[in-house]
């Protein structure tokens, strides 16, 4: 008699990294992250939990970066997307690095860089913008202040047909820092355009400074659910850098349980917990891991703001 093959488990942890130890810059409040993280260590926090794609992100600058994420594509089997590096001041370095990195994965569903509070949108930026979106690329970024957040509605206006992801629930106030009602207004006014989504996540601009109190996430997991709806929304366990709290099977439970607490009915929290990430970045599209896994930004996934709860 065959063997029973179990299947794939369908949730998407929608943000998670690898790195060689050396990479991440020296700091002692993150010292217990800096590596060495490969893909044998995340594979043993997920054996046997329900997360079965992973979205792999990048997290140091530079073409290095990229050549590292297509190894490590290779050598972990979840991965269902990759976002690389690009320059996004320099939009004929970008085009390049991305025809270089695309001919060692055909994952590349995204695009990342550092962007400084601060940064302005660029003639640069929005000819980079411009040239991802041809080539149906994702957009995510950090948000943690105002200037990002008029960033994002400059480049939304500027190519609207461009999916923009926000990493980390932009970044909500539960380290003490920040005005709870700040934060509700770039929620508002990011939810506010159509081809921007969210991730449901802890970023490390938090986890450095807060105390691992899980229920205290409901709140404003409910707030994004409510403007964004689960069409728009995305669980994202951050790992390794969710460590620094707790390990991914705590973490994820966690956040999904923010999500269930927040008024997610069941249809929605398999949308959060990976549908809305499965079409955003097209996973499963690359048939095999051949070809060039070009298309067109998934858009389409724009959900109605739900009614408050």
């Amino acid at each position: 008699m065959p063997p029973t093959l179990r299947p794939e488990p369908a949730a998407v942890d929608a943000h998670q990294h690898f790195w060689p130890a050396g990479v991440r810059p020296a700091d002692p409040r993150t010292a217990a992250i800096a590596g060495p993280f490969a893909p044998a260590d995340l594979a043993r926090e997920l054996d046997g939990g329900e997360v079965g794609r992973t979205v792999l992100v990048q997290c140091a600058p530079g073409a290095a970066e990229n050549d590292r994420l297509a190894g490590y594509a290779e050598a972990f089997p979840p991965v269902g997307a990759v976002v690389a590096w690009l320059p996004l001041d320099d939009p004929g370095a970008a085009e390049r690095e991305l025809d270089r990195v695309r001919a060692l994965t055909p994952l590349v569903r995204g695009f990342r860089a550092a962007v400084p509070e601060g940064a302005e949108a660029s003639a640069g930026l929005l000819r980079t913008a411009a040239a991802a979106e041809r080539a149906g690329l994702v957009w995510e970024l950090v948000v943690t202040g105002e200037a990002h957040v008029r960033l994002v509605e400059r480049v939304a206006a500027a190519r609207p047909e461009l999916p923009i992801v926000v990493d980390h629930l932009a970044a909500p106030p539960l380290a003490g820092s920040g005005s709870a009602g700040a934060w509700h207004r770039w929620i508002d006014r990011l939810a506010a355009l159509p081809s921007v989504a969210v991730k449901v996540s802890v970023g490390l601009d938090v986890l450095v400074g807060w105390e691992w109190r899980p229920a205290r996430l409901t709140p404003y997991v409910r707030y994004a659910l409510d403007a964004f709806g689960a069409g728009r929304a995305m669980l994202a366990g951050n790992w390794p850098v969710i460590r620094l709290a707790a390990d991914h099977p705590t973490a994820w439970r966690a956040l999904r349980a923010a999500v269930a607490a927040a008024g997610a009915s069941a249809a929605e929290l398999e949308q959060v917990a990976g549908g809305t990430a499965r079409r955003r970045y097209r996973i499963g599209a690359d048939q095999g891991r051949s070809g060039t896994g070009a298309g067109p930004g998934a858009t389409a996934t724009r959900g109605p703001r739900r009614t408050p709860r």
